[in-house]
């Protein structure tokens, strides 16, 4: 009995599986972004842009502690991985606090900041519950990394 009940449990165990897309919702996509000039995008124009390349996203917010903190490591990331097309978006409480955070900020690349932030469908999709949030994109648009909370060996990995 206890073998039957040990064999079952296995089963129920290894039957549970952790949420990894590998493609974005059209929802997700489609979600207004905001560009450093005020204009609308969307993701899947940040995505058509720099189809070919591999895409490092980070999700952060300029009030964050921990956002601040981790830009030292994304900082050391670009260093050594020069060929990577680096996303920020940002959950900022507004567009204009965002703006005045970006001047304080080291890293370069491509900032977008998304108005609904954690709240809209592309928050929804990534389950957005903590930041800062790291996402490795391959250059079709797949996602192989759908989450870290920090720049790690796991990040490393995923875009060499």
């Amino acid at each position: 009995m206890r073998l039957y009940f040990l064999l079952i449990l296995l089963v129920f165990l290894s039957s549970c599986a952790v949420f990894q897309p590998k493609h974005f919702t059209n929802d997700a996509l489609n979600e207004e972004l905001l560009t450093l000039e005020r204009r609308s995008t969307t993701l899947q124009e940040i995505l058509t842009k720099n189809k070919g390349k591999k895409k490092f996203v980070q999700i952060f917010a300029n009030y964050c502690p921990v956002s601040q903190d981790s830009f030292k490591d994304v900082v050391a990331f670009q260093e050594k991985n020069t060929e990577v097309v680096y996303v920020f978006l940002s959950v900022d409480h507004s567009y204009h606090d965002w703006k005045r955070g970006l001047e304080t900020i080291p890293v370069k690349g491509q900032h977008y900041y998304i108005p609904k932030k954690g709240d809209g469908e592309l928050g929804k999709f990534l389950k957005l519950k903590t930041i800062p949030r790291f996402l490795i994109i391959d250059e079709n648009g797949k996602i192989s990394l759908f989450k870290s909370s920090k720049v790690s060996d796991k990040l490393t990995n995923k875009v060499q």
